[in-house]
Order: C-alpha cells, then sequence, then structure tokens
C-alpha cells in the first residue's frame, strides 16, 4: 500500500485538520500519473480522498478525457452539479461523442427527453452498454 493510501485510509478512519491537509498535499509529491490514478480509483467514493487526487492527476494531465468524466461524476455524487459540469464542459472539448462523455452528459440533463435521446446516441456507439439500456427502463423508453 502506498503512502497516499495510507494517507486515505487514516483520513477517513480517524478525520482531522491535519490528516487532510497532508493528503490533500501529499498528491503534489507524486510525479507518476498513474499512482494518482490508482488512489483516485481506489477512494472513488470518498470524495476527500479523490477530489484533490483527480484535481492533481488534470494538472499533469489536463487531456485526460476518463479521469475529467470519472471527477464530473464525483461531483456529480457529491450533490454538486457546478462542479459536474465544469468537467463535463472540459471533456467535451476534448470528445463530444465519446461514450463516457454522453453518460455524463446524460446523468446531468434535467429533461427525461434529454436524457432519453442521449442514451439512445451513447447505444448507437456502443449496443452493449449496460447503463445506457438499464436507464432507458428506469425511463420507461424503449431502446
Amino acid at each position: 500500500m502506498s503512502q497516499l493510501e495510507q494517507l486515505g485510509k487514516r483520513l477517513l478512519e480517524t478525520g482531522g485538520s491535519e490528516v487532510e491537509r497532508a493528503l490533500h498535499e501529499a498528491p503534489r509529491r507524486v510525479s507518476e500519473p498513474a499512482e494518482l490514478r490508482k488512489l483516485a480509483e481506489s477512494f472513488y467514493a470518498e470524495p476527500e480522498v479523490s477530489v484533490p487526487t483527480f484535481e492533481r492527476l488534470l494538472e499533469m494531465t489536463p487531456e485526460d478525457l476518463a479521469a475529467r468524466v470519472e471527477l464530473g461524476f464525483v461531483y456529480f455524487l457529491m450533490g454538486e452539479d457546478g462542479g459536474a459540469n465544469r468537467q463535463l464542459e472540459s471533456a467535451r472539448a476534448l470528445d463530444p461523442e465519446h461514450v463516457q462523455v454522453l453518460t455524463l452528459e446524460a446523468a446531468l440533463a434535467r429533461d427525461p427527453a434529454e436524457k432519453i435521446r442521449l442514451y439512445r446516441r451513447i447505444l448507437q456507439k456502443d449496443h452493449q452498454n449496460e447503463v445506457a439500456r438499464g436507464k432507458l427502463q428506469e425511463l420507461n423508453a424503449s431502446s
């Protein structure tokens, strides 16, 4: 287990501003994007860890579409639609038709008809996409 993972676990177990501050500073010392990605994905559901880690990863690799979309989903799950929309716009600038970008866009769409349109577009690109199929079923729309 890396030092970053240990810090992340300590933050979640004990909390405290010292551990949180150390965790926010630690990603700045990492020079390997793969290590940051691993940490961010390991603590995906823990925004105290994943947000600063994804942010650092994106400072190092701003063209990383997957990291942008993943950070957007973290913000979405936190209820921070503003942050999610900022990441969506950055991801759209990289590849507006990428399935992950369309999935985040559909998650953020407020209008059910827009959600249906986006999930259908995803299925045109990826016929086996279970997320889009499931969401269309939830929306009572046929694929």
